[in-house]
């Protein structure tokens, strides 16, 4: 049942953060590039252009925990290791992060 919750939580915490600052980097550059007047003209499309940033970003942090969560979980017992720090050792020795 709690087998990759390592893996899951160190992922998600990194996602988490990287949306919501990457959100408000992106916010602030992305208001100045188009000037304060057409900032506020077209603020929705700002906040979700933002957002749509971030979140690219975002998953680009998870994906490397993700993937190790996964081949935790579905490899047959005994061809990769089940513990976290193995598990992704393994991983980023052979195929790279």
């Amino acid at each position: 049942l709690y087998l990759g919750s390592g893996p899951t939580f160190v992922g998600y915490s990194l996602q988490g953060m990287g949306k919501y600052g990457f959100y408000e980097l992106f916010k602030d550059v992305f208001a100045g590039i188009v000037g304060p007047e057409n900032a506020v003209k077209y603020k929705t499309f700002g906040f979700a252009i933002s957002s749509a940033s971030a979140e690219l970003i975002a998953d680009i942090f998870l994906c490397p925990w993700e993937a190790t969560k996964v081949r935790m979980q579905t490899s047959l017992p005994g061809t990769f290791p089940t513990n976290f720090g193995p598990a992704f050792a393994k991983i980023k020795s052979e195929e790279g992060i």
